[in-house]
């Protein structure tokens, strides 16, 4: 079976979920013998201005050069089906309705809300945002900037989706990361009978030893809507800070609220590491900390630290909740400062992390290794690849 996959890379600068999870599936697709191509695009170009703005904005709606790389991978590679990952802003659409004209079935991986959000996120001035969701064409997503924060940019993307609702009904199978994001998925007017739930999975590292560690970790990008700021005052609130440390691994625009901290509160700033290097921090520490404030479609970090047997402090912010029984693998809170803070203090005692990761550990062995998840996307790529054979 060959199997063409198309997604566009976010920013090296940024920690990205997403970008490991793609690679991840890859990888695990080859290891069940399935031929591979990869047409990849990298969000970098826009940063390092390769591309001007009003090339990414035109690409945003129908990207030729993708286009042209689909119909060469298409009459070269002779794919059985592709599987589309994020598109925007570099790919487009547009590669979907290239696939189909050409006989070839489509899979999409799910894991946000791009195909009807601008901002990806269903989240603006921090609190849930669903202006968009049934509107003719997306103009509350432009009038208040929520591509990059800015109208302008804002506007591309916009078009793009309301181009291209069509085109995303096209789509033959949604592999949604969560069930609430299969959720979102019908709410948005995608066929329900098309939706297949599959959650990302991690590579299994082993088990790791119990510590006597009443460490935290946050690992991420710094914003508002990673609930940064959340997660710092409930802290302080928590005065957990007097027997453990916060450490905080990545980078963004709320790094101040990290380094310009008093010493006393014990919050480490890490910058952004390297993933290998982020998982032996995750190893050397008690519990996991995703405190986000926007609807979270999985959370990669909470299945990372539970298959190195370290539990999570999670709030219960779309599809984390999902991921944590509460009290039994982890703890899951109110996005609040005071449900954060209590969060803290139940999830301080060495016990009680101790049994939470062990607990947590065999969760993700029977619901998140790669052979449960791979398998999802294997049956689903060759029921389709056999459904278009019948067709052609």
């Amino acid at each position: 079976m060959k199997a063409l996959v198309v997604h566009n890379f976010y920013r090296s600068a940024n920690a990205s979920g997403e970008n490991l999870s793609v690679t991840d599936e890859i990888a695990g697709l080859r290891s069940l013998g399935w031929d591979v191509e990869v047409i990849s695009a990298d969000s970098d170009v826009i940063a390092d201005s390769s591309q001007s703005l009003t090339q990414v904005a035109l690409r945003t709606v129908h990207s030729s050069r993708s286009v042209r790389r689909t119909i060469d991978a298409i009459e070269r590679f002779r794919p059985n089906v592709a599987l589309i990952e994020n598109l925007f802003p570099m790919h487009s659409p547009s590669v979907i309705r290239t696939l189909k004209r050409r006989g070839v079935p489509v899979a999409a991986g799910v894991r946000s809300y791009r195909m009807w959000c601008v901002a990806s996120s269903m989240y603006r001035n921090g609190k849930p945002c669903n202006d968009c969701v049934g509107s003719v064409a997306n103009f509350p997503a432009v009038r208040h900037g929520c591509y990059q924060d800015s109208a302008l940019r804002s506007a591309p993307m916009a078009a793009s989706l309301r181009l291209h609702r069509s085109t995303f009904r096209q789509i033959d199978a949604f592999l949604a990361v969560s069930e609430y994001v299969g959720g979102e998925l019908r709410k948005a007017g995608m066929p329900a009978d098309r939706i297949v739930v599959r959650p990302n999975f991690v590579p299994d590292p082993g088990t790791s030893p119990q510590l006597d560690n009443p460490d935290f970790v946050f690992a991420g990008r710094l914003t508002d809507e990673k609930g940064l700021g959340l997660m710092i005052e409930a802290w302080k609130q928590s005065e957990v800070w007097k027997t453990s440390r916060l450490r905080v691994a990545g980078s963004g625009p709320l790094m101040d609220l990290v380094t310009g901290l008093d010493q006393g509160y014990r919050v480490e700033a890490l910058g952004l590491v390297d993933h290998l290097v982020l998982l032996d921090i995750v190893r050397a520490s008690g519990v996991m900390v995703v405190p986000s404030m926007w609807p979270e479609p999985f959370g990669r970090g909470v299945i990372e630290a539970a298959a190195l047997v370290r539990p999570s402090l999670v709030t219960n912010s779309g599809g984390l909740a999902s991921l944590v029984v509460d009290g039994e693998t982890g703890w899951i809170t109110e996005p609040t400062v005071g449900g954060l803070a209590a969060g803290f203090q139940r999830a301080s005692k060495v016990d009680a992390q101790r049994s939470a990761g062990i607990a947590a550990r065999a969760r993700f062995e029977s619901n998140y290794t790669r052979e449960i998840s791979v398998g999802v996307l294997h049956d689903t790529l060759s029921r389709l690849a056999l459904q278009g054979a019948d067709l052609n």
